[in-house]
């Protein structure tokens, strides 16, 4: 979690930086390993002793010593992937079968035939009285490394795993010291059962590899952190170790020189180990001084940013907010804590979550739960309780926040009182609604006229010229005129009549959807000469009136385009319903149009589909290009009310 009242952790900047370097050097040590291994190997396949010892008088490394080192260099070059633990698993048993059954060998004399199962030692003279065997204490160091292999990466196992490593780190380090102080008897425990020095360094450098591969775990954790006891750890830990070591050897070879005498040696030992120990202190001292001098100017730089940015937030006139890697809040900036009138102890967590509207909260709580476990940003809208009590509808942004290592740290949002534009879009769809509404009543009222007065009016009409030709006499022209006036009454009765229909549909009212859209049509098919195949199914039973309404008015505006312009004489129209939703598509095979050119000059129909499926939460898609027909999607969500907006409060 990030918050402008805390101080910023340099641990969680650099420990990534130094674990990466810690895991480079485990590999490139592991590289090493396995390398020393096969240039073994290729000296006692190709019988060239020299590439197994490091002068002809000391021990050689035995071929299963270098198959060991080849095993856990493999090993360790796999540590760090945690989905290659079986792989590990495998190479460390191998390691533990091979010191095991080298051990049995010492233990119970008898001989298993893997000391020269690869290839035969042929060294002479033979430094060891079992050609070919390792020696027990490399054994053992083997059966230690090859158990802590086999365990890496189980948590449980951690304190065994790191007691194994630490004991072979001793023994090769005590071989080590023997070889250098010419103390036979800490490298060979009988004179031929002897471990190599090239060995022992080998052991050693397995050990630090085992260690710099889990960064994360143990002490080498705060080694890896850019802390006090960090530093420390990383700088006196080596030291500790080879100062002695290289001040004892030092002493050593002067004396075997008969440079100076015992207390000579003695003496000069203890100054030089005082003054490197004095030298170092020093070193160390003016290194945390420096590091404690960074610090301060990093932390002072670090508050006045964190100042500046309080600044800024809290005159800024928007609701600024942050939250932290587990989806909490840290952080909120003054103008929130004045919209919603509660104190910041009582906004952080998750208590900002009370001011959210119960109906607004689960579907703003799920997309932001999302968000964030994408890294991704989000918008929403949602209604917050203002400090008076009144929800007011806040548009809400937020965008993940990275440190300079691209590690994912939380997220920051802002939020704008959106209340009054709400308003204004409700009050816009309000008279869209009302101008629809007088819109069908004025329909309905011009097709009661023209059906209830101007059609029975026609039809009386017709009826007085079809009595007054019955009584004229037989006049063949006058009848013939009669005639024609006759029929030209009947076809605009005719044509009135399906006017009316089509202005105010008494079959939509009384008869349903689509008994309605069938009606209609084939009344249409019939006067435009078009084929009309209309199919309905699974259409929930009553529909609102108002999506009944919106349909048949898309139906009748769609049909009416693809009359005008496709130039086919078969249309498509299909009504259907599913779980949540109605459905109407009207297809063509015609002409179609360019969606580019639509845009630029688009007729008052789409715009009227448009505008009444907006009404009742519809959406209108358009499928079509030039000379491949076009389609026609209508789609309302059922249980929608007709009012889309709410307003706020």
């Amino acid at each position: 979690m990030y918050s402008p009242n805390d101080q910023p952790d340099r641990k969680a900047v650099e420990v990534p930086r130094l674990a990466s370097r810690f895991r480079q050097a485990s590999k490139a040590i592991a590289f090493l390993v396995i390398t020393l291994a096969l240039v073994v190997l290729c000296g006692w396949a190709v019988n060239v002793p020299v590439l197994t010892y490091i002068r002809p008088t000391l021990q050689s490394m035995k071929v299963n010593t270098a198959l060991s080192f080849l095993c856990l260099g493999a090993g360790l070059w796999l540590a760090g992937n945690d989905e290659r633990q079986r792989g590990r698993s495998i190479l460390g048993l191998l390691v533990v079968i091979i010191a095991g059954s080298t051990l049995a060998e010492y233990a119970f004399h008898i001989s298993l035939g893997i000391d020269q199962l690869l290839f035969r030692d042929t060294r002479t003279p033979s430094l060891s009285a079992f050609p070919g065997r390792m020696a027990i204490a490399t054994s053992i160091c083997f059966l230690l490394l090859g158990s802590a292999v086999m365990f890496l990466g189980l948590k449980k196992a951690l304190v065994l795993q790191r007691a194994l490593v630490v004991a072979c780190f001793a023994f090769s380090l005590v071989a080590l010291c023997g070889y250098l102080y010419g103390a036979e008897s800490l490298y060979s425990i009988t004179s031929y059962s002897t471990i190599g020095v090239h060995t022992s360094v080998g052991l050693m450098a397995v050990c630090l590899a085992y260690f710099l591969a889990r960064p994360n775990e143990g002490i080498v954790a705060i080694a890896a952190s850019d802390s006090n006891s960090g530093f420390l750890l990383r700088t006196l830990g080596p030291a500790i170790i080879v100062v002695p070591i290289l001040i004892g050897w030092l002493k050593v070879v002067g004396q075997r020189a008969n440079l100076y005498d015992t207390p000579f040696g003695t003496a000069l030992l203890v100054l030089v180990s005082i003054g490197c120990l004095a030298t170092l202190t020093m070193l160390v001292a003016r290194s945390m001084y420096r590091w404690e001098c960074e610090s301060s100017h990093s932390e002072k730089t670090v508050r006045e940013s964190e100042e500046r940015f309080r600044l800024v937030a809290d005159t800024a006139p928007a609701l600024i907010w942050m939250s932290g890697t587990d989806k909490l809040c840290t952080y909120f900036n003054k103008p929130w804590l004045d919209f919603t009138g509660r104190p910041i102890d009582s906004e952080l967590g998750n208590g900002w979550a009370e001011g959210v509207h119960p109906e607004d909260l689960q579907r703003y709580l799920g997309t932001y739960t999302q968000s964030i476990d994408r890294r991704e940003k989000f918008r929403m809208e949602y209604r917050l309780r203002r400090h008076d009590g009144e929800y007011r509808w806040i548009l809400d942004i937020g965008v993940p926040r990275f440190d300079q290592n691209r590690s994912f740290v939380g997220y920051i949002g802002i939020g704008v009182d959106i209340t009054e534009r709400k308003l204004a879009e409700a009050a816009l769809a309000n008279v869209s609604r009302k101008l629809i509404e007088a819109q069908e009543q004025e329909r309905n009222r011009i097709g009661r006229e023209l059906h209830d007065d101007i059609s029975q009016r026609l039809a009386m009409l017709a009826i007085d010229l079809e009595q007054l030709q019955e009584t004229l006499p037989n006049l063949s022209e006058v009848h013939s005129r009669m005639g024609k006036l006759r029929k030209q009454t009947s076809e605009i009765a005719a044509d009135i009549q399906s006017l009316s229909h089509e202005l105010h549909s008494a079959k939509l009212k009384y008869w349903g959807i689509a008994a309605a859209m069938r009606g209609f049509c084939q009344e249409f098919g019939e006067q435009q000469k078009v084929e009309i195949d209309f199919q309905t199914h699974d259409l929930p039973s009553p529909l609102a009136p108002d999506i009944s309404l919106c349909f048949f008015r898309v139906l009748q505006e769609a049909l009416h385009n693809s009359a005008k312009h496709s130039g086919v004489r078969h249309v498509e129209v299909r009504l259907w319903g599913t779980s949540d939703e109605i459905h109407l598509s009207v297809k063509d095979s015609g002409t179609g149009f360019d969606r580019e050119s639509a845009k630029k000059s688009r007729g008052i129909g789409l715009v009227s589909m448009e505008e009444r499926l907006k009404l009742v939460k519809g959406t209108l898609a358009i499928e079509t290009q030039p000379k491949r027909g076009t389609v026609i999607h209508a789609r309302v969500p059922l249980g929608s009310k007709s009012d889309s907006v709410r307003a706020a409060g």
